[in-house]
């Protein structure tokens, strides 16, 4: 039978076993837990080192789609076993990311104190703390702190750390699976606003975060799924047509704009490649490793 203060922990794959090895024995020396760890590699070798691994580990329960789902798909699907398991608190950790000593505590308490809210743990990323960030809706600006009086700008929490219950979960519903990576956090955020969620902000830092493990920046897959994040957030941030209208004339040239200097900066076409195809759906997947 699960504990009441049981947590599942959702930790997504991307041939990155090293780095999960690490996360997960974080997660064991922190949380009463169960993890659930998502594979998406779709790569029998990468499946077997963790199926060796954690082969006799009951705590860790391992899931291996077919092929790779992407960020928001990979997390429901971890989401929906959790419940299935009766587990009621959930956490959504980066493979690349660590709890620290401490965070324990801080989560169940902030568990049992906020009940049906947002959670965001504070976290060491980059020699600085992040306890979320900003995103102008008409120009696709991602800052530390909103710039002229807040007008645009939306307060959100990255998905390198989010905790939330079974009563939140109801209410905002899953991921959007229409995100293949990035930006899903950002909408699911919008989203528990406008259901007036409480967002918890913890003090203390209780998780370190690498930073980009699973993607190469100026890779056409970096490029493409950051640019298509921003079209697809035009419409979910949006109200109305015109408002639709001007997010996507806004990040039109601040798209572009940001595509010619990465294509100078990492002397590749693919930024600009990227911005041109971001509209259109394609199957694009990170290469293997």
């Amino acid at each position: 039978m699960i504990n009441k203060s049981s947590t599942a922990v959702i930790i997504l794959n991307y041939f990155g076993s090293e780095a999960t090895f690490a996360c997960v024995n974080s997660v064991k020396r922190s949380l009463e837990a169960n993890i659930y760890l998502v594979d998406n590699s779709a790569d029998l070798k990468e499946k077997e080192k963790l199926q060796d691994k954690y082969r006799e580990d009951k705590g860790v329960i391992l899931l291996s789609p077919p092929e790779n789902l992407g960020f928001a798909a990979g997390v429901n699907l971890g989401l929906r076993e959790a419940l299935s398991d009766g587990f009621s608190r959930f956490l959504v950790l980066n493979n690349d990311a660590v709890l620290l000593d401490g965070a324990g505590p801080v989560l169940t308490d902030a568990f049992a104190r906020h009940p049906g809210s947002l959670i965001a743990p504070a976290i060491a990323w980059g020699g600085e703390v992040c306890r979320g960030r900003y995103y102008h809706k008409y120009l696709g600006l991602i800052t530390e702190r909103p710039w002229w009086q807040g007008k645009g700008f939306l307060f959100y929490l990255t998905g390198c750390a989010l905790a939330f219950d079974r009563d939140l979960l109801e209410k905002v519903g899953y991921f959007d699976e229409s995100f293949f990576m990035y930006g899903e956090d950002l909408e699911y955020c919008f989203r528990a606003a406008r259901e007036n969620v409480p967002i918890i902000l913890a003090k203390e830092v209780i998780v370190e975060h690498a930073g980009s493990a699973a993607t190469r920046k100026g890779s056409f897959f970096y490029e493409y799924n950051m640019a298509r994040a921003h079209w697809r957030l035009s419409f979910c941030l949006s109200d109305g047509f015109w408002d639709v209208f001007r997010a996507l004339l806004g990040k039109s040239l601040v798209l572009s704009a940001r595509a010619l200097f990465r294509a100078i900066k990492y002397r590749s076409i693919s930024p600009l490649a990227a911005f041109g195809l971001a509209p259109f759906p394609l199957p694009v997947r990170p290469r293997k490793k």
